[in-house]
């Protein structure tokens, strides 16, 4: 007769399953493993690795790893050669690579704490970028300021203000210096991280007659850049729209009649987006061409593609539900990744 205490976690456990979100999702720099982060504070390891081998077994698409991170929801993670970074609504952390794929019981190796206006509280992180030659960190979320961040002295050496309302999102255009952030103010702002408060660009897409739901609202819940750094798509209450970014002009509207996008990347040719629906969308840059792929989240909150390795280059798909989306053509799932104890 099973005991009350396996019961009690059974119970538990079976909540838990029902009520996961997995806010983000990164390839570790080997391109041998994917992490995920769940509203649980959870971070989650699986190996990308043992899942595409040949006759892989069920368990296979279990976690190496999982262990409490935050003691809130992590709502997104980033990715560098020695770091993985993590925020959510407590402090930033940075893990060794090492210990989150490895280590039982890890232990972040530094925090950050951003700019608050108030003593008693660490706002939220909703956005991350990196600046891999000059190794800064520039962070965002509910201080409604961008945080620059050197990650030798761990010392903050800016905070950038324009933005009257929470960041949402934040991407990085490494070539020019500059950051992009998308807020629910309703705005797209480019920043120049060389320049304290050096606000260089700004887009508004729900001041256009095609992106605009005045009945939805004008928020902003991501933004991507190409590889180029050319081309900027955007959106949240407002369609997806796509901008050419040294002239700040609107291209191509991306619509999705019954969501609202809220995640978007872009690879080779394409732009894929996830939003408020068990749909991710494959556009070509200027809107005409489409496909739809059906997945397991009702929302889908974060895609991910590996791109650091050519044997193992798959897409993986998450959102409101334990099931992470595996595909290896991106037109159908190959598999799910189950994020569970």
């Amino acid at each position: 007769m099973p005991s009350k205490v396996s019961k009690f976690e059974e119970v538990k456990q079976q909540r838990t399953a029902l009520y996961t979100t997995i806010f983000s999702q990164v390839f570790s720099p080997c391109g041998k493993y994917l992490v995920a982060s769940n509203n649980f504070g959870q971070l989650a390891v699986f190996s990308l690795t043992n899942a595409l081998g040949i006759n892989a077994a069920e368990d296979t698409r279990l976690p190496v790893n999982i262990f409490e991170a935050h003691k809130g929801s992590i709502y997104v993670l980033l990715p560098t050669p020695s770091f993985l970074i993590s925020g959510g609504t407590s402090a930033i952390h940075g893990w060794k690579w090492n210990d989150v794929i490895h280590s039982k019981d890890p232990r972040p190796s530094w925090t950050l704490s951003p700019s608050s206006s108030s003593p008693f509280d660490v706002p939220e992180t909703n956005g991350l970028a990196y600046f891999s030659q000059a190794n800064t960190l520039a962070s965002g979320g509910g201080g409604n300021c961008i945080d620059l961040w050197d990650l030798e002295t761990g010392q903050c050496k800016a905070s950038l203000s324009g933005h009257n309302d929470y960041i949402h999102c934040i991407a990085a255009l490494e070539k020019s210096n500059q950051c992009v952030s998308g807020s629910e103010d309703g705005t797209v702002r480019f920043w120049d991280c060389r320049a304290r408060q050096s606000m260089t660009s700004l887009v508004e897409p729900n001041k256009n007659e095609d992106a605009k739901r005045p009945d939805v609202g004008s928020w902003i819940s991501c933004v991507a850049v190409d590889h180029a750094e050319q081309w900027l798509v955007c959106g949240g209450g407002p369609h997806l729209s796509c901008w050419h970014i040294p002239s700040s002009t609107l291209t191509a509207v991306l619509p999705t009649q019954n969501s609202c996008p809220l995640t978007a990347i872009y690879h080779e040719e394409k732009i894929l987006s996830g939003g408020t629906e068990p749909i991710v969308f494959q556009w070509s840059v200027n809107g005409d061409e489409r496909t739809e792929l059906p997945v397991s989240p009702s929302s889908v909150y974060s895609l991910a593609i590996n791109d650091n390795s050519q044997s193992n280059k798959v897409l993986s798909i998450a959102g409101n539900s334990t099931d992470i989306n595996v595909c290896t053509n991106f037109h159908y799932e190959a598999f799910s990744f189950k994020f569970c104890a």
